[in-house]
């Protein structure tokens, strides 16, 4: 194959990367640049207009000018790598595309291709179109099998050609942009990273001081600043009031915030033996845990309905034990020695370990563990039961679940609505992008919204 030219696997990645995230990314960082820029002004009047004379003047304004020296590089850093996310969330926006492009090509060569029989082998029906055509027009490898015996190819292959060079000449220009423009982010992160300056606190993390719970006037100008936009991303919940102390250090930072959040809160139902049958059942369930629900959606900068309306789906699902035992299944059909892979087991348990759903509102694991802030590509024995345990806590489950509906909202483009102004038609999407994924606009999906919508009523009457 030429070298202009490139597999749909080579760039299947896209499929997941989601510009209005990365811009969401890029807001957090500008925003942090204009909460420095307020600061560079009080700092310069502090150096330039204070005339006082001791034996530590010098001292007092040397001191004013590096701290004003400081926020101004701070915010140059934070601008930089601002302006880089920017940047590379525009390339991936037109590398999707030209993959939008590759895709609809290939499932022309696709249909061109199963004129001619259908695959036999398991591993001839899951490789790509591309693939295909390569191996059947080459008449050697897996998929000579897909017509048994006799395959004249040669009216197709004009047109099969044609196909195949313009799917992997799409993809190869969606993978040139998005390398290019990664390359290049990566560069100008580096840049305003090395602006920044490193601070350490002898001892260790440990030892740093809790100076948010030791000072009243430091809590006092937090609670009046919480009002102002530049402390927080507007449609986002309140920031973090403290760094939580250090515990586990198998634990993520996110994970530790929750738990401190939820040790102020009641204990709430669980349906693990008995999930709730009826409406009924359901509206006690949203009404036992409507504290929790209320903080979970506070913490993410959502809608209580949000979060409690995927609880009335959720809740009534199958039962907790059975997601233990699924999961128990995957892992013993994932093993190297198992004669069939976990993906092909029957019935719903089909699928890997990883995307077990746990939990009262259900979460598949490697979602929960991107909310926590794991790579779920690369998670630990330790990280995984730790993450299998914080779903399978109703309070956690409900913190994790509200981050990740705030991740939905900010995929959709609804990052900067505040929970307040989100429309009923805006929560259906995000009902339906949170059942669906990247198949959010399909049929089952879209049902599923629905069902959202039609009960938000009976919610919002359970949460009073």
């Amino acid at each position: 194959m030429s070298s202009g030219l490139s597999h749909r696997e080579d760039v299947a990645f896209l499929e997941e990367c989601n510009p209005p995230l990365i811009e969401r990314n890029a807001a957090e960082f500008r925003r942090l640049r204009d909460l420095l820029v307020q600061v560079e002004e009080p700092a310069r009047r502090a150096e330039t207009r204070t005339e006082w004379e001791s034996e530590g003047s010098q001292t007092y304004t040397a001191r004013l000018t590096e701290a004003r020296l400081l926020v101004a590089q701070m915010a140059e850093g934070y601008d930089r790598a601002a302006s880089a996310l920017n940047a590379y969330a525009a390339a991936v926006t037109t590398a999707k595309s030209h993959y939008r492009n590759g895709r609809h090509t290939e499932r022309a060569l696709a249909a061109l291709i199963a004129t001619k029989g259908m695959a036999v082998t398991e591993v001839a029906r899951a490789a790509e179109p591309m693939r295909q055509w390569e191996d059947m027009r080459a008449t050697t490898g897996f998929l000579d099998l897909l017509a048994e015996a006799t395959l004249d190819v040669d009216d197709i292959r004009e047109e099969a050609d044609r196909l195949h060079d313009g799917a992997g000449g799409s993809f190869h220009l969606a993978k040139t942009v998005e390398e290019e423009a990664r390359a290049t982010c990566v560069h100008a992160l580096k840049q305003a990273y090395e602006l920044l300056p490193e601070f350490k606190v002898p001892g260790g993390a440990g030892a740093r001081p809790d100076l948010y719970a030791a000072m009243a006037d430091i809590r006092r100008e937090a609670a009046e600043a919480a009002s102002s936009p530049l402390t927080h991303l507007p449609g986002s919940g309140p920031k973090r009031e403290t760094a939580p102390p250090p515990g586990d250090a198998g634990m993520s930072p996110a994970l530790r915030d929750i738990r401190m959040r939820i040790s102020s809160l009641p204990q709430a139902d669980d349906s693990y033996w008995d999930p709730p049958g009826d409406d009924a059942e359901r509206a006690g369930w949203i009404s036992h845990n409507k504290e929790v629900l209320r903080a979970a959606a506070q913490h993410s900068g959502l809608p209580a309905e949000l979060v409690a309306g995927i609880a009335w789906k959720e809740i009534g699902g199958q039962y907790g034990v059975t997601d233990d035992l699924t999961d128990t299944l995957r892992g013993a059909a994932d093993s190297p020695l198992s004669p069939v892979a976990a993906r092909d087991l029957p019935w719903r348990l089909g699928g890997t370990p990883d995307e077990t759903s746990f939990g009262p509102i259900a979460i598949q694991l490697r979602r929960g563990a991107e909310v926590l802030g794991y790579d779920p590509a690369h998670l630990t024995d330790a990280q995984r039961d730790l993450v299998e345990e914080s779903l399978q806590d109703p309070r956690q489950n409900a913190f994790i679940a509200a981050g990740y509906l705030a991740q939905l909202k900010a995929e959709a483009g609804y990052g900067d609505v505040p929970a307040e102004q989100l429309t009923d038609a805006q929560m259906r999407e995000i009902a339906a992008r949170y059942n669906g994924g990247p198949y959010w606009q399909s049929g089952k999906a879209q049902d599923y919204g629905d069902d959202f919508g039609g009960a938000l009523g009976k919610v919002k009457d359970a949460m009073r």
